[in-house]
């Protein structure tokens, strides 16, 4: 069982707090303002991880939702460890997010080679003690979910989807489905590349790690400046701005039951917040599909949009 608190439409990512390699550095003020910025805004789910900046999002989270405990649920995800030392990585995360229960605990990523069946049975004796309310896995492919069923129950899966990704509906989104599944999209925005601060395929320095992202492939690019192209022609002609027609887009999603919208400020928080009041008229959201349904038929086909492969 849950706790009591819904889990909101939309929940809050928090990878870039504490600064790590991925995203640069991060002023522990602009974290602060963005977790309370969404929570004055209605947001009450907060996705965090283990490897987020080797815990210091953990620690940044529970220290601002301490107070609101009750009143939240938080998520947070585990690389694989040997049996024997997944309890202790557990143990880990209650400790640094200052909580005796965590609502959402996700298996981040799939491991090559790697038996996680027993990672899950570990997972659900802790949901029966009352430590784990919910359990997921994150990035795994739908084979690797099936060898996990026998385990446990998962509850949840975490994956990426977007109107530039669209991969999650070929094979996952059925078995979640028919499994009662429950699907959290991460990187609604594609890591801001479906705001208004693009308006044509964004060039990053060398050492960005966007750069490793499937839709920056050369056979992609093209691709992908022809969308950017006609999505700024709609947002112009809708009035509405593209990251929020891109959050609608993907709220209205029936399959879809929690959209993962990271933010590194308060006004990043407070924007993407404004998409639970978005109203798209079907003219506008058909033209949407069909644009996204032109790129991601173009695009090169990977098993997530970091282009890792997990098989």
């Amino acid at each position: 069982m849950m706790s009591n608190t819904e889990i909101s439409g939309m929940g809050l990512g928090c990878w870039s707090f504490g600064g790590d390699n991925h995203w640069g550095p991060q002023k522990h003020t602009d974290s602060i303002r963005t977790i309370h910025a969404a929570l004055r805004g209605g947001i009450t789910h907060f996705d965090t991880a283990a490897l987020y900046a080797n815990g210091r999002s953990e620690q940044i989270i529970g220290q601002q939702l301490r107070k609101v405990r009750d009143k939240v649920t938080i998520a947070t995800k585990s690389l694989y460890h040997p049996p024997g030392s997944m309890q202790k990585a557990i143990n880990t995360s209650l400790r640094r997010l200052g909580t005796d229960y965590i609502d959402i605990f996700y298996l981040h990523w799939p491991s090559k080679g790697k038996d996680f069946r027993p990672l899950m049975e570990i997972l659900e004796k802790n949901r029966q003690q009352g430590k784990i309310r919910a359990i997921g896995v994150s990035n795994f492919t739908v084979p690797m979910m099936e060898g996990l069923l026998n385990c446990g129950r998962i509850d949840y899966v975490q994956t990426g989807y977007s109107l530039l990704w669209r991969q999650p509906e070929k094979k996952l989104i059925p078995f979640c489905r028919k499994n009662r599944i429950k699907i959290a999209a991460y990187s609604p925005l594609a890591q801001g590349i479906l705001t208004d601060k693009f308006v044509s395929t964004p060039a990053f320095p060398a050492e960005d790690p966007r750069n490793k992202l499937v839709f920056f492939k050369e056979e992609n690019r093209e691709h992908l400046e022809y969308f950017l192209f006609r999505l700024k022609k709609i947002a112009v002609s809708s009035g509405i701005p593209a990251s929020l027609l891109a959050l609608a887009w993907l709220l209205a999603k029936e399959d879809i039951q929690l959209v993962i919208a990271g933010a590194r400020t308060r006004e990043q928080a407070e924007e993407n917040i404004q998409a639970l009041d978005t109203k798209v008229d079907r003219e506008t959201s058909r033209e949407l599909t069909t644009l996204s349904d032109e790129l991601t038929s173009s695009i090169s086909i990977a098993d997530n949009i970091f282009d890792h492969s997990v098989r």
